[in-house]
């Protein structure tokens, strides 16, 4: 069986489960996993076929002996690291995008990326962007558009079962976020609207799952507001966990923006994962977001940093409970269409075949 080698710089941390799927759910494919670190270093997912590249004494025959046909790099900024060993070898090499890798929203974070990826530009052989908004921003950057690719990340629907809510009649209505905690997620925005909620909605409560550098300004924000009896920080969590969260809450809330660096959003899990769980969402113009959410079909979606819009997307659902049924229903089944691991699995694999086969070993396609 053909080998497709993923390459990782570091081990895959608890929020980042989508790429431990994307790499053990192939089956017309074997994959491997080689990296610069230790196994021992991945507490959190482990690979039974995992290489420490610092440990191969002879490359070419390690890749001849694996039969590996492609080298699939999960993250733009550490292609540059494995293109040389791709390069060398003859390997037709694969670099995921997924956000700020491939941005090119400020000045800076064009000159950047743009720089950065001259050689791939010149020498890789296919682009995965996670939505079509991301897919734009690599052909603003050089990247050939015959080699640009959209893979929509998957989702393990029986993790995420489908539940219809309502708004209790009494106790908590109790608002979720879920994801890391730094600029582009816009939780000072999400914070800020959600004081407008509570004024109004004294029941609600906003639970975010998540760590990250904004840890303290999010809190600092929290304590502004006086809002620490209703707003509550739990942490990482795994996906098993955050599947438990959300089939105990109401309504999904996230406010992503695009960061002072020019970071964004391809299209967040978490929003997969509130949707297929049946819970309304409310989100933002932003990234790759329109892609997944239908304004006033799916979803709700308001200007990003906008905390007024914000909170009146979140009142829109708590003042018509009646159009929750169809929302979340319309909500699943685009889940289910685009967004299920088995469907995206077999996307992937199709995609690596038509990759190959093209490659003509010069980095190039033949056509």
């Amino acid at each position: 069986m053909e080998t497709v080698a993923f390459y990782i710089e570091e081990p895959i941390k608890i929020n980042q489960e989508f790429m431990y799927n994307q790499i053990v759910g192939l089956s017309q494919y074997r994959a491997i996993v080689i990296g610069p670190f230790s196994n021992h270093n991945n507490t959190q997912y482990q690979f039974n076929d995992y290489y420490n590249l610092s440990d191969i004494q002879d490359l070419k025959a390690f890749f001849d002996k694996q039969n590996v046909v492609a080298i699939h790099a999960h993250q733009g900024k550490h292609s540059k690291s494995i293109l040389p060993i791709a390069t060398k070898y003859d390997i037709p090499l694969i670099v995921h995008f997924r956000g700020r890798d491939s941005s090119t929203q400020t000045e800076k974070r064009f000159l950047k990326n743009k720089k950065r990826y001259d050689s791939l530009i010149q020498h890789g052989a296919g682009y995965f962007a996670v939505c079509q908004f991301l897919a734009e921003e690599l052909k603003k950057l050089g990247f050939p558009e015959n080699k640009i690719h959209v893979l929509y990340g998957g989702l393990d629907l029986n993790l995420y079962p489908f539940t219809q809510r309502s708004i209790p009649n009494e106790g908590e209505i109790r608002i979720i976020s879920v994801a890391r905690l730094v600029e582009k997620k816009g939780f000072l925005t999400l914070i800020k609207a959600f004081n407008l909620i509570h004024q109004e909605y004294p029941r609600a409560t906003l639970t975010i799952i998540g760590t990250g550098k904004e840890e303290e300004k999010i809190l600092n924000c929290i304590n502004e507001y006086q809002l620490n009896d209703c707003v509550f920080l739990k942490g990482a969590l795994d996906s098993g966990q955050v599947s438990k969260e959300l089939r105990n809450s109401h309504l999904f809330c996230l406010s992503s923006e695009t960061g002072l660096d020019g970071d964004v959003e391809g299209i967040p899990n978490a929003l997969k994962e509130a949707m297929a769980s049946g819970l309304p969402v409310i989100s933002t113009y932003h990234g790759g977001i329109p892609e997944l959410i239908d304004h006033k079909r799916t979803g709700f979606l308001v200007p990003e940093k906008d905390y007024i819009s914000l909170a009146q997307g979140i009142k829109y659902f708590l003042n018509n409970p009646g159009v929750w049924e169809d929302y979340t229903k319309m909500a699943r089944k685009v889940i289910e269409e685009k967004f299920d691991i088995k469907k995206q699995t077999l996307e992937q694999q199709r995609l690596y075949g038509l990759i190959t086969n093209k490659y003509d070993g010069r980095g190039g396609n033949d056509e």
